[in-house]
């Protein structure tokens, strides 16, 4: 085996992973300096202030302390269930002005350093109406309970809700979201929608081929190479701990999915079967922890692997450090949680909710100390493990710095994540642009980074790759995902307020994600074509690796890259039931389907589990990615088009409608057929639910067995 060099992957990704953030904060001077302006008045023809920029900005704060974007969505952006506020204020105008341009509706003025909006007394009646409408939604004639903000919200507030809302009406109107949302006569797309497309596609027709044949060269070149097996030894009392955190992670993947299933019926009826208990679990509360718990479950047992899995690398670590550790983590979790129900829910003060209680910002959700907390617990596992590489010889050193630098770089997110700290961003826009770098340092940057080399070691110690096309699988990987991924995020900048060279640069580059799966998938059919798997283990984890292979394909590059990505489709199906067949196939089967690998790998190294429990786990694993397929084909993928269909005739506001504002039509949501379909999603999830359960439940029953000290 060779010895101490070849770390020129490990020096390609970090250095690509510096650049990335570099680009990403060179690039704000230019985006925040051509940013919507947030005008100092709203004001009719008249003069009559409608309302200020002080109202604007304490209504996103509202926003953001209730998290009403957990339940409907601004400019697209936020919940795939619920209204999207922007859209219906949209709607609004242009039932009072039907055959204007939005654009004529609004003039921009300059009076000094202030900078003021004139709008046409239409807009200001719509205004009125929208404030009504919330008015009656949230408080008296037609409640949504699903939201449950009576009691929480004052009619003042709801009053800067509604400016806030508008606010991101007015700036569409005015071109700055390249024509979205869209509205028939008032707010329509642009010719960019369509360069960017076109030149996506160009670009990827024409860096696919040489970047494809790269990969076949390297797959023939090494496919001869010697293949090493390592025998570990049973597990230390100190890696055994690490086992408490797989089933922590465990339990919050069962939690994760009965809030998912919580919500799916919330989508058709607004209480549990005659039951009311939206006032103490309100959908928001419930999204919110559905998501945090995906990232959480996922993130503890990434810890808790590399806790048990480092010392067979020549980490020395005591029982009590390792416990500490993962105490840390849950615990970080668990209050992490806790704080955003009480936040949504109205129970921290104004000062505090921020902090330790929810951002209110999708995705990216937890207080600001959790998110800090996050950020020095990964970041210390990151330089725990970049130190173990160094003690290692090739390949191991090299796949351990590409896994360091994938820590690191997702604890640099997270710290992105929780800034400003003290008190949330005042405009909409700058919010968008740190929020995205912070998801995409979890999802589709950094995480494939700490995915892969985990992935690969296993196929390098169990005999079935070849060290140098294992480094070459891994270097490969990582540096293509954390440059397009991470410089890829502007394709969520598409219309949300942000200058319009991030629709080229987004749509373009995030394209080129999908290129190193191809290559992941090919060399696991070749290895199973040509049999020569020779235990058990080998075929799981095989089996694992070809079912989020096949995972990411579908819910990446079919329905992220290859759909949603593309800026003419994406511009009526951005924030729909598109982006939840994307996030339903890539999440749990390209992050889930390997972390839970994890789980079975280290319970088997401890004797947790048995050769022929692993025969039926394969199985099991199978039965998720169908019960996931079966989500798509039944429920989400239909309402996807349904969604593409109406919205596309009659705006994008009526993709998201639970009641039509001007109650000519029956909203989305409402639908009889489309309520028949959201039932439908119940075959999948109890498919996918069973089987995850009996993967629980074979760690659960075999964790007194594997904790033996």
């Amino acid at each position: 085996m060779p010895g101490n060099g070849n770390n020129g992957w490990a020096k390609l990704v970090l250095a690509v992973a510096i650049i990335v953030y570099v680009v990403y904060f060179a690039a704000a001077a230019y985006t925040f300096m051509n940013l919507p302006p947030i005008p100092d008045q709203v004001v009719t023809p008249d003069g009559t202030v409608l309302f200020t920029k002080q109202d604007i900005i304490d209504g996103k704060y509202l926003v953001q302390k209730y998290g009403i974007q957990d339940y409907g969505s601004i400019l697209g952006f936020g919940g795939y269930f619920g209204l999207d506020y922007t859209a219906y204020s949209l709607k609004f105008i242009q039932m009072k002005a039907p055959d204007t341009p939005g654009e004529k509706l609004v003039n921009i003025t300059k009076s000094g350093d202030s900078t003021i909006f004139v709008i046409d007394e239409r807009v200001a009646e719509a205004y009125n109406d929208e404030y009504n409408y919330f008015v009656n939604l949230w408080h008296d004639k037609y409640v949504d309970d699903r939201l449950a903000l009576e009691g929480l919200v004052s009619n003042d507030d709801i009053k800067k809700i509604t400016a806030y809302f508008m606010w991101t009406g007015l700036i569409a109107m005015k071109g700055y979201t390249n024509g979205f949302p869209y509205t028939p006569g008032l707010v329509e797309q642009t010719l960019d929608a369509t360069k960017a497309t076109w030149i996506t596609i160009f670009l990827l027709l024409l860096v696919i081929m040489p970047i494809a044949g790269y990969i076949i060269v390297k797959f023939i070149d090494y496919w001869k190479d010697e293949r090493i097996t390592v025998e570990l030894p049973p597990p230390s009392p100190a890696q055994r701990v690490a086992l408490l955190g797989m089933v922590l992670a465990g339990l919050g993947l069962v939690i994760q999915g009965l809030l998912g299933g919580y919500m799916m019926h919330l989508y058709a009826e607004p209480d549990v079967y005659g039951f009311q208990i939206t006032n103490i679990l309100p959908f928001n509360v419930a999204r919110g922890l559905h998501y945090n718990l995906a990232i959480l479950w996922i993130a503890v047992t990434w810890v808790s692997f590399a806790l048990f899995t480092l010392p067979y690398f020549g980490l020395k670590m005591t029982k009590t450090q390792s416990l500490t550790i993962l105490l840390a983590g849950g615990l970080v979790a668990i209050l992490g949680l806790f704080g955003l129900w009480l936040s949504y829910l109205g129970k921290i003060p104004d000062g505090l909710w921020f902090l330790v209680g929810s951002q209110g910002r999708p995705v990216v959700s937890l207080g600001t100390v959790w998110l800090l907390l996050i950020a020095g617990l990964v970041g210390y596992l990151a330089i725990v493990t970049y130190k173990v590489a160094k003690q290692n010889q090739y390949p191991f050193n090299t796949l351990l710095k590409i896994l360091a630098i994938g820590l690191g770089g997702t604890a640099f997110g997270a710290f992105v994540g929780a800034l400003p700290i003290i008190k949330p961003w005042s405009h909409f826009t700058i919010d968008e642009y740190f929020r995205w770098i912070t998801i995409h340092s979890f999802v589709e940057g950094f995480w494939p980074a700490i995915v892969i080399p985990i992935l690969i070691i296993l196929l390098v110690i169990t005999g079935m790759v070849p060290p140098r096309l294992a480094v070459a699988v891994a270097g490969i990987d990582a540096t293509l995902e954390i440059a397009t991924g991470m410089i890829g995020t502007a394709h969520h900048y598409y219309w949300g307020g942000e200058p319009t060279i991030w629709m080229y640069l987004g749509a373009a580059i995030s394209t080129l994600e999908v290129l190193p799966i191809g290559f992941v998938i090919a060399y696991a059919l070749v290895l199973w074509k040509r049999g020569q798997l020779q235990n058990e283990l080998q075929k799981t984890i095989l089996t694992f690796v070809l079912v989020a292979a096949f995972g990411g394909a579908i819910g990446v590059v079919a329905f992220g890259a290859g759909l949603i990505n593309m800026p003419i489709v994406n511009y009526y199906l951005h924030g729909s039931q598109a982006t939840m067949v994307h996030a339903h196939l890539a999440m749990p089967l390209a992050y889930g389907v390997p972390t839970i690998l994890m789980w079975i790998v280290a319970f088997y190294l401890a004797g947790g589990i048995s050769d022929k429990t692993l025969a039926t786990i394969r199985k099991a694993v199978v039965v998720v990615a169908i019960g996931f397929y079966l989500q798509v084909l039944l429920s989400l993928g239909i309402m996807m088009y349904a969604q593409f269909d109406g919205g596309s005739q009659l705006g994008y506001w009526y993709i998201k409608s639970l009641v039509a504002p001007d109650g000519t039509l029956t909203g989305f949501w409402t639908q009889p057929d489309i309520r028949t379909v959201i039932w439908a999603r119940l075959l999948g999830d109890t498919i996918a639910g069973l089987a995850i359960i009996y993967i629980v439940y074979t760690i659960l029953k075999g964790f007194k067995k594997a904790f033996k000290i």
